[in-house]
């Protein structure tokens, strides 16, 4: 997904959530992956970054955004 706050969601295993605009999140299932980026308030791309569900602090069906510092953080 691509559009300003959108969400990406995923299930199954190898499945792969991407979630590319402002404030975007993403999720996935047990054995998915997740990937994430922060943009500033003009859409300028700061950080990107992917994470397999297990790793990182990635829990399985659980929403998450990338911070301004580039950390995964939980959000509804």
């Amino acid at each position: 997904n691509t559009g300003n706050q959108s969400a990406a969601e995923v299930s199954g295993s190898q499945s792969v959530a991407a979630s590319l605009g402002i404030e975007g999140k993403a999720r996935a299932s047990e054995g998915g992956a997740i990937v994430l980026c922060y943009r500033d308030e003009d859409g300028e791309l700061i950080h990107i970054r992917a994470s397999k569900v297990g790793e990182n602090g990635i829990m399985p069906n659980t929403w998450y955004q990338l911070d301004k510092d580039g950390e995964f953080v939980k959000c509804e």
